[in-house]
C-alpha cells in the first residue's frame, strides 16, 4: 500500500472512530438524559416521540414452573412458538443463558396484543410463564446527528 494510500485509510478510520464515538455517546445521553426521561413521559403527540417498531417479551417461569409442570406441554408450546414466527409475530426466540425463560422479538406494536397472543400458549394457560413487554424503537436523539454543524 502507498503512503498516500495508508494515510487515506488512516484519515477515514479516524473519522469512523469519531462517528462511532459520538453515536455511542448520544446513545449513553439519551438513557441517562433527563431530558430523554421527560421525553419518554410526554403525550405520544410529541415531537420528540419515537415509533415502537418491535415488542422485547421477555417470559419467566413463575413458581408453578418447575420442570415437572412444563415438559408435557414443551411440545405443544414449541408448536405454538414456530405457528407465531410462521405468521410474522415473532422476528427472534431464545433462551434465557440460566434456563428461566424466553426472550422473543416480536413483531408486534401493541403490548396488550403481545400479552394476549403469548397468554393462549400452553405455558401461559397453566399459569407456569408471565411475561414482560418492552416496546423498542428508534433511537430518536440520533437526529442530532442530522443536523448541519454550525458555521
Amino acid at each position: 500500500m502507498s503512503p498516500r494510500a495508508l494515510d487515506k485509510l488512516t484519515v477515514r478510520v479516524r473519522r469512523l472512530t469519531k462517528l462511532a464515538r459520538v453515536v455511542g455517546l448520544v446513545t449513553v445521553l439519551a438513557v441517562i438524559s433527563p431530558t430523554a426521561s421527560f421525553a419518554q413521559s410526554m403525550p405520544p403527540s410529541s415531537s420528540l416521540d419515537v415509533p415502537t417498531t418491535k415488542l422485547l417479551a421477555i417470559g419467566t417461569f413463575t413458581a408453578k414452573g418447575s420442570p415437572d409442570q412444563w415438559k408435557p406441554l414443551l411440545p405443544a408450546e414449541v408448536r405454538d412458538t414456530v405457528r407465531l414466527y410462521l405468521a410474522g409475530k415473532i422476528d427472534q426466540w431464545y433462551l434465557k443463558q440460566d434456563q428461566s425463560g424466553v426472550v422473543f422479538m416480536m413483531n408486534v406494536t401493541d403490548p396488550k396484543e403481545a400479552l394476549e397472543l403469548l397468554g393462549r400458549f400452553p405455558f401461559g394457560q397453566a399459569g407456569l410463564m408471565e411475561f414482560q413487554i418492552i416496546p423498542l424503537g428508534p433511537i430518536g436523539p440520533l437526529r442530532v446527528l442530522l443536523t448541519e454543524p454550525a458555521k
